[in-house]
């Protein structure tokens, strides 16, 4: 059995993983996977995921942890660990890092958005969250668009100044700068990316404010968690979820649908968009409004894992565990 460590992961390029997620809405749109209801359980603010997934040469078991508080220890507020199986035998095949993992794979279905559902000449872009997630949501932004500009917003600015010396580094091509606040950071930017876990919208519920931008969100994955005001779901001319899972745990579909605020057959899957390209544009050339949520699903995580897997074969990563 092969161990993957966060090292190992990191070798590989991420245009692999990219495509990953596009075979995972390829598996959507013909059915050709299993995948029970994701398992939730709470221990006051911390939540425990338990997220299986069958298609194909292999199935996949993700256990994610995510403490809000770890943060307050200078720790990653999500750890995991993912086990990946042969399907036809059952055999383990690799344990790996699922915090390093989800980050890829997450990335990478923001990246999914960012290719879909905005211009392919947009400069300028924002991303609210300095942690583990934002910081892959902005190198995969950067993998699908050429931007020239990206604003950063966090609690901690201590968190955005570190992630801006760290992108500028790995991007010397593109200007990080910390937004002067969330309003700015969404007026500034053509598309922008939230992964947080705020219970409370972060900008101005503005309809002009959000008109012709796309926005995605990647960070509320429960009912009380919201991270765009109801202006963003209610101007949007496209609202696209990952999974159906997103309609029913994130706050940001299920709070403005209860409200009455926007009605469930706006709510589209994400999937379609893969095979058939939406406008970006109305008839007068004018940028759409789009609003792209996900609450991640385990098929993106089997498929992530098999690519991770087969690369790390080939390219002779990690380590062989033998238990003799």
């Amino acid at each position: 059995m092969l161990f993957l460590n966060k090292t190992d992961i990191s070798k590989l390029d991420r245009t692999l993983i990219q495509d990953s997620i596009r075979k995972a809405y390829t598996l959507v749109l013909d059915n050709n996977y299993i995948m029970p209801d994701r398992v939730h359980v709470k221990d006051g603010e911390n939540t425990l995921l338990l997220m299986p997934c069958f298609s194909g040469n292999y199935f996949a078991t993700k256990l994610v942890s995510v403490f809000p508080g770890a943060a307050k220890e200078g720790l990653p507020v999500v750890n995991g660990v993912m086990a990946l199986n042969d399907n036809n035998t059952g055999q383990p095949l690799a344990v790996m890092d699922g915090a390093a993992l989800t980050a890829e794979r997450t990335g990478a279905v923001g990246g999914m958005g960012v290719s879909v559902l905005s211009s392919p000449g947009i400069e300028r872009a924002g991303v609210f969250g300095a942690g583990v997630q934002g910081y892959s949501q902005a190198r995969y932004l950067i993998l699908n668009r050429k931007v020239k500009e990206i604003r950063l917003m966090d609690l901690s600015r201590d968190a955005v100044d570190r992630m801006i010396q760290s992108l500028s580094g790995e991007f010397p091509d593109v200007r990080f700068l910390a937004a002067d606040s969330p309003e700015d950071l969404v007026a500034q930017s053509q598309l922008i990316i939230s992964a947080t876990t705020t219970k409370t919208p972060l900008f101005a519920d503005d309809p002009e404010l959000v008109k012709g931008k796309t926005f995605i969100s990647i960070g509320s994955f429960l009912p009380d968690m919201k991270e765009f005001p109801n202006a963003v779901i209610e101007t949007a001319d496209g609202v696209y979820v990952d999974s159906p899972f997103a309609a029913v745990e994130s706050g940001d579909i299920c709070q403005p649908l209860e409200q009455g605020r926007v009605a469930k057959e706006k709510i589209l899957p994400f999937a379609p968009l893969v095979k058939t390209p939406v406008a970006l544009e109305d008839t007068d050339g004018n940028p759409k409004t789009f609003f792209y949520k996900s609450t991640g699903m385990a098929l993106f995580d089997l498929t992530a894992a098999s690519a991770v897997y087969e690369a790390a074969c080939e390219q002779k990563l990690g380590t062989v565990l033998d238990f003799g």
